[in-house]
């Protein structure tokens, strides 16, 4: 049984894993999921009163069967009686949430003011969806992501993203409370036992940069014995037929470009070139295969975008493959350490 860890979050990850664990689960049937996955808090946020854990829950959403897939988060056959209601009542109401969507944020915020923490809220609503993979926030403590605009506003990431539609230009980003962060009870242990990591084709600064940020992840994986591998985060000559994705894709070049590097494969694995050892690009990129060999990683080149939300099977086969396939790790000669 091969040990995956996947890290990331958001939309795109959770086609991945979605993909994953079932090409998992095939290899494994009765057995334990030997799928971990570390997902980003760093978009976590109050919302009416109720704690919110945006790439938490999508990723909880889609392997227990639950998510929209068309909208790619919250729930299907989601109802908004209570948003309608507060605007009713005269609430400005920018952050929507779904009547059952509601029901996952009452139950997590009223664990954490028991003091449970928010792996074992996690656990708990995992186990009530009936995922067999475990699902662990990246950190319990607090950590935000935070946007100075060119405008001079400094906003959170889902303001940014929901309330303004990805539209003011980016200078920085930065991650409040991440000094203070831990890596959450079993991230740390997951990656030691890990066969196999793999960074999800998540926003690399939204997404997968406030988990590689958490003191202690990043250099838990540049230590690591097994293959890291990423799946490129964007495609960059494939137009967009959906608003949503071209929302997101906005998003994810606004904020690589206040990082100093293009909304591309390319730019996507220089963010990240320290800890990868194979990156995933898609077909229709094909010809930066060079150029982020000159970063380091091996490349393999292959289909990636989604349909009917999930990844094509063969992603997950040529990723899992990565296993076997006796590619050198970059460092090996180092102490295991990569460079």
């Amino acid at each position: 049984m091969v040990n995956v860890v996947g890290i990331g979050g958001g939309i795109g990850a959770s086609r991945l894993w979605l993909t994953l664990n079932e090409a998992l689960d095939a290899g494994t049937p009765g057995l334990p999921s030997p799928l971990t996955l570390v997902v980003n808090t760093g978009d976590d946020l109050w919302a009416h009163g109720v704690r919110v854990c945006p790439d938490l829950d999508t990723t909880l959403y889609a392997l227990g069967g639950r998510q929209d897939v068309e909208r790619g988060w919250g729930t299907k056959g989601e109802t908004w009686r209570c948003m309608e209601t507060m605007r009713e009542l005269g609430n400005e109401v920018w952050f929507n949430l779904g009547d059952t969507d509601l029901a996952t944020h009452l139950l997590r915020t009223s664990w954490l003011r028991e003091g449970v923490g928010l792996a074992e809220v996690t656990r708990r609503l995992a186990a009530g969806m009936g995922l067999r993979c475990r699902v662990l926030p990246a950190t319990e403590q607090p950590v935000g992501t935070q946007l100075l605009c060119t405008d001079g506003e400094r906003r959170s990431y889902q303001e940014f993203l929901v309330r303004d539609a990805a539209a003011p230009r980016v200078h920085e980003v930065t991650y409040a409370g991440i000094s203070a962060a831990r890596p959450a009870p079993g991230v740390l242990d997951a990656l030691d036992a890990a066969d196999l990591v793999v960074l999800g084709p998540s926003n690399p600064v939204a997404s997968l940069g406030p988990v590689l940020a958490v003191p202690g992840i990043r250099e838990a994986l540049r230590e690591v014995r097994c293959p890291v591998v990423a799946v490129t985060p964007t495609v960059s000559r494939v137009p967009f037929e959906d608003p949503g994705e071209a929302r997101r894709a906005d998003s994810r070049q606004r904020l690589m470009e206040s990082r100093g590097v293009a909304a591309t494969a390319t730019g996507a694995a220089e963010l990240i070139r320290d800890v990868c050892d194979v990156y995933v690009l898609d077909s229709a990129d094909a010809q930066e295969a060079e150029a982020i060999r000159a970063l380091g990683p091996e490349v393999l080149v292959t289909p990636t975008l989604a349909r009917g939300g999930r990844v094509p099977r063969s992603l997950a086969d040529a990723v899992l493959d990565t296993v076997n396939a006796g590619r050198p790790l970059r460092g090996a000669a180092i102490g295991g350490v990569r460079r």
